[in-house]
């Protein structure tokens, strides 16, 4: 097969040197129809959106909600995109069945009397008909910003029920007219929220601004308490007051969103002040402010800071997430955790707390509670011990008030948007509480694999299976030799028998015993678990001596998953997505004399809201296994830190296939160092990291995977970042015969991080169709194959083209390496049950995913690599 007769995908229809007009040609029948039409544009929250008043049933976007949707043409090249920007404003219309509230369907519509600009750069204002349109088949890219219309606020139009909540999206690439458009929302502002306790009623809030304020008692529940000052001398109050408002003086309010660079705006206090209408802000500038173009000092005496504003019976402020000043431009802001609030409110059933008499019905004066009061679930532990920063998409959300007679005040645990249920009236406390311990997954397995090798004669080879959070974090515990507070100091003794001489069993008919303390004491299994031992049963195979049989023992140490008798890999199975609570958790194989040696089975399912307090779901690993696993955090998480091989002649570092990491990285998202023969296999990472996908490796394969994050230093590897080995790691390979090898059809982001290499400072100098490679955002997220004619030469082509062009969609190649690997040795018995899956339409504007289910070589493109 001739390199020529190879088909490549090339996204740039320019390739040919097609006019606009010539582009059409291309254009099958329905999308012909599409040109001249208004463009339709479906949208979504990257995030659960229920929190804002809303009667659809998916609790997304409001009737009313305004989207300004932009729009940019790829130049000639289809490499870039032209300046030229045009955009509408778009509102959320709905229809409802006549004479009801029941809707039946929405759409967005131009809204009349908004600005439009087109090509000439100039704003004016659009009609009801103005409409974006298909105006040919040419490459086109499609952003949005939004303003949510959260409890008709937008129609109100008021100071009071201002609540400026803004998304924005990213852009979306369609390479040409298709019936609509996505748009994936996401939060670009920081809320905190204020909700009363059952009973309760708010008058207002705010932030504690005087220095007054820092000596009075905290958590006040009369009126004698409120006047009460706690032991602070003034010097030492207005040191804590200073220390928040320099904070607070830097928090300021949004106005809208920048169009050139989608970062939000500020208002001034003249603005705010004196404006008559809070939706139309974009039509009229004064007052209105962008990052980076004001000193400090002017922000804080000119510039609007947040409010709290009343809003479906709770209070909200909302913020921009980062420092605005020319100064600090896009630096997070961190409230101290001296911080207070004042808050007013009463107690609608029992009376006005504020006095000792009290009287139903009458406002109370201020209470006040700081931050470093709100403790966690177990009432010691503060909740923000250093402060609480603001982060786009969060919601800090507290509930305040009068409960058993004491005021009090509680923190959900998780500040996503999606935690804050309008449908309840009031919050409740959604900390979540890590239980006791969980032994029986363990034991259980035990006692089967036993029972089975004893009864049926096969091997003992006991599968453990993890179905909650409480039995995964009793995992990491026993391999970290944590999960027994005791583990010396007791010795087995005699089999026990009852009075006529019967040995004594346990439930699953295996002998016990007595167990000896170093004092002498004899005791039961039952009372050394009293005293904090853990049991298990011991499973002793057939010598010539004796039968197979069970002996009661107890975990003395670190539990690796391996049976160093029998040379058996124990698997540990996960059965259910479980999510974390941001829990601080410690990695698996903490201790290095005793690493994870077994083969953990994550069977597609999902960690959520993961916080490894050192930042890796493992730790250390020899001769290990890790599979088909999904994670989504907002922590810093990676999934390996070190593995290591056992330099046996079976051994090696680790295989991992099938890992799905959606999170911001500190370390290599995949592994930071892997020595020994090591796979990895089908594993994408998207977010920022500060390394490659592995950190370092002697004997590596790596097939089928996808680095997509921003951060990665330039002149550094994207995805391998040193290679030690004796060998060369790219065989040579000539432009017209490439063979299938050992890195193969991995991708990266060289437009998130720039000038990045495929492995350490190695320049890129492969062949394109060995499919290791640099793309841009668009390419990898590609789902469709754009074809070159087959006797295209790619050696013709000039270097921007030849970066366009990828044989297949990057995910089907991806997928074809995961079919390669499942088909191998090893692949076969460690497989990645994951395939690649794209977005169900035609754009360019996600990247795939990794889904359940293996894919098969007859789904793929069996000649996107020549085999010899």
């Amino acid at each position: 097969m001739n390199i020529k007769q190879i088909i490549y995908l090339f996204v740039a229809i320019a390739l040919a040197g097609c006019t606009a007009d010539d582009d059409t040609l291309v254009l099958n029948e329905e999308q012909q129809s599409l040109l001249g039409r208004a463009i339709d544009f479906s949208t979504s929250m990257a995030d659960a959106f229920i929190t804002r008043t809303t009667y659809r049933h998916d609790g997304s976007f409001n009737e009313g909600d305004q989207m300004r949707i932009f729009r940019q043409y790829a130049d000639a090249t289809g490499s870039s995109f032209e300046s030229d920007t045009i955009f509408r404003t778009y509102y959320l219309k709905m229809d409802y069945a006549a004479g009801t509230s029941v809707s039946l369907n929405d759409d967005w519509v131009p809204m009349a009397g908004k600005y439009k600009m087109d090509s000439d750069g100039k704003k004016v204002v659009q009609t009801a008909a103005d409409s974006l349109t298909w105006e040919n088949g040419r490459i086109v890219r499609f952003r949005a910003w939004g303003r949510s219309n959260l409890a008709n606020v937008l129609n109100a139009n008021s100071k009071g029920s201002y609540y400026p909540d803004y998304t924005v999206s990213d852009w979306v690439t369609v390479s040409g007219p298709t019936k609509s458009i996505p748009l994936t929302m996401r939060h670009i502002t920081c809320r905190i929220g204020l909700t009363c306790k059952a009973g309760n009623e708010f008058g207002s809030a705010t932030i504690c601004t005087d220095w007054e304020d820092y000596k009075r008692q905290d958590n006040a529940d009369t009126k004698a308490n409120d006047d009460k000052e706690t032991a602070k001398t003034e010097a030492q109050a207005k040191k804590e007051r200073d220390s928040v408002m320099a904070v607070y003086h830097k928090m300021c309010m949004p106005a809208g969103v920048d169009d050139e660079t989608f970062l939000l705006t500020a208002m001034t206090q003249d603005r705010y002040n004196n404006t008559t209408s809070f939706k139309d802000f974009e039509m009229d500038t004064t007052g209105i402010r962008k990052i980076g173009t004001l000193d400090s000092a002017t922000i804080r005496t000119t510039v609007q800071h947040p409010v709290f504003n009343g809003n479906d019976g709770r209070l909200y402020m909302m913020s921009i997430p980062f420092d605005m000043s020319k100064q600090s431009a896009g630096e997070e802001l961190t409230l101290p955790a001296c911080t207070r609030f004042k808050v007013w409110l009463y107690d609608v059933n029992n009376g006005d707390r504020s006095t000792t008499t009290g009287s139903t019905g009458s406002e109370s004066n201020y209470h006040i509670f700081a931050l470093s009061d709100i403790m966690k679930s177990d009432g010691v532990t503060p909740m923000f011990p250093s402060g609480l920063t603001l982060k786009a998409g969060y919601s800090y959300l507290f509930s305040v008030g009068y409960h058993y007679d004491k005021l009090t005040i509680t923190a959900a645990d998780s500040f996503k948007w999606d935690e804050d249920s309008v449908t309840t009236p009031n919050a409740t406390n959604q900390t979540k509480t890590q239980d006791d311990l969980d032994f029986t997954w363990w034991t259980s397995a035990y006692v089967t694999a036993a029972k089975a090798a004893i009864n049926e004669n096969k091997d003992f080879l006991p599968t453990f299976s993890i179905a909650n959070q409480t039995q995964f974090i009793t995992f990491i515990k026993l391999v970290n030799g944590k999960a027994a507070t005791r583990m010396t100091g007791l010795t087995r003794g005699d089999v026990r028998t009852g009075d006529s001489g019967n040995v004594i069993t346990d439930s699953d008919g295996f002998e016990t015993y007595w167990w000896i303390l170093d004092s002498g004491e004899q005791i039961t299994k039952e009372q050394a678990e009293a005293l904090g031992y853990v049991f298990y049963p011991h499973f002793y195979p057939t010598v010539s001596t004796q039968a197979a049989h069970v002996i009661e023992d107890y975990v003395k140490g670190p539990m690796d998953f391996y049976d160093t008798d029998f040379g058996n890999r124990y698997e540990v199975n996960l059965t259910a997505d479980l999510d974390f609570y941001d829990w601080a958790l410690p990695s698996i194989g903490e201790d290095s004399e005793k690493p994870f040696r077994g083969y953990f089975k994550g069977n597609g399912h999902k960690l959520t809201n993961l916080y490894m307090s050192k930042g890796y779901l493992f730790d250390r690993v020899m001769d290990g296994a890790i599979t088909n696993l999904r994670i989504e955090s907002t922590h810093d998480t990676s999934l390996l830190n070190i593995a290591t091989s056992s330099n046996t002649k079976t051994g090696w570092g680790c295989y991992i296939a099938g890992i799905s990491l959606l999170c911001n990285s500190t370390n290599c998202a995949i592994a930071n160092s892997l020595t020994g023969a090591s796979y990895v296999v089908g594993c994408i990472h998207v977010g920022n990291a500060s390394g490659a996908l592995v950190g370092s490796a002697d004997k590596l394969t790596m097939l089928g995977c996808m680095q997509a994050a921003a951060g990665i230093p330039q002149n550094t590897g994207a995805l391998l970042g040193a290679y030690s080995g004796t060998t060369s790691f790219f065989a040579p390979q000539s432009t017209s015969n490439v063979t299938w090898g050992s890195f193969m059809c991995n991708y990266y982001d060289v437009e998130k991080s720039p000038k990045t290499n495929a492995v350490g400072s190695i320049a890129d100098s492969y062949p394109y169709q060995q499919y290791i490679r640099g793309g841009k955002s668009h390419v990898l997220k590609a789902k469709n194959d754009y074809l070159l004619g087959d006797n295209a030469d790619y050696n013709q082509l000039k270097s921007n083209m030849k970066a366009e062009m990828y044989g297949l969609a990057p995910w089907k190649a991806m997928n074809y390496a995961i079919a390669k690997y499942n088909a191998s040795t090893i692949g076969s018995k460690y497989p990645c049950a994951m395939n690649y899956q794209s977005a169900t339409v035609g754009y360019t504007h996600l990247y795939p995913t990794l889904e359940t289910g293996a894919p098969a070589l007859d789904e793929t493109c069996n000649p996107l690599i020549q085999n010899n």
